[in-house]
């Protein structure tokens, strides 16, 4: 993880959760077909990540700072946790939900987006593209709460 490109984790943390969201829908099969499309979106996000990655001058897209590595990894360690637990166990709609949401909040709280700089105008677009669609799940997944009168409990990531 050291020697990859932020981007390259960029991209294969979007593809976790995007594993984790299908893992969901088969999982909860009454609730598959929310679960499908939060996947394939994560995956099309995956996917804008590795296009601006490449798109990107040929230098780093992305510049580092003290922190950036460390919360990369953060996030991806909790999705891969959760990915081994839904294989594992049974898992509920609201676990569901509840896991999601936390992956969710906490990419906006970590500022996950905000906290790297891009050194090209096409990873400035996907970044701030990909915050904005992260925010528009929270929505999605706390509307799904409500529908299902699920309590709202504030999870820490």
């Amino acid at each position: 993880m050291n020697d990859r490109p932020l981007m390259h984790l960029f991209e294969e943390n979007e593809l976790n959760i995007s594993k984790l969201y299908a893992l969901y829908a088969e999982k909860v099969p009454d609730k598959s077909g929310f679960w499908e499309r939060l996947s394939q979106e994560e995956a099309a996000h995956a996917s804008n990540v590795g296009e601006s990655r490449h798109e990107a001058d040929h230098g780093t897209p992305v510049a580092e700072n003290k922190f950036s590595r460390g919360i990369i990894r953060y996030v991806m360690d909790f999705v891969l946790e959760e990915i081994e637990k839904a294989h594992e166990y049974e898992v509920s709609h609201r676990e569901a939900l509840c896991t999601a949401l936390r992956i969710e909040r906490s990419m906006l709280e970590k500022k996950c987006f905000d906290i790297f700089t891009p050194s090209s105008e096409s990873v400035k677009s996907v970044l701030c593209r990909l915050n904005s669609e992260t925010e528009r799940h929270i929505e999605i997944l706390l509307k799904e709460m409500k529908k299902n009168k699920f309590a709202f409990e504030k999870q820490e990531a």
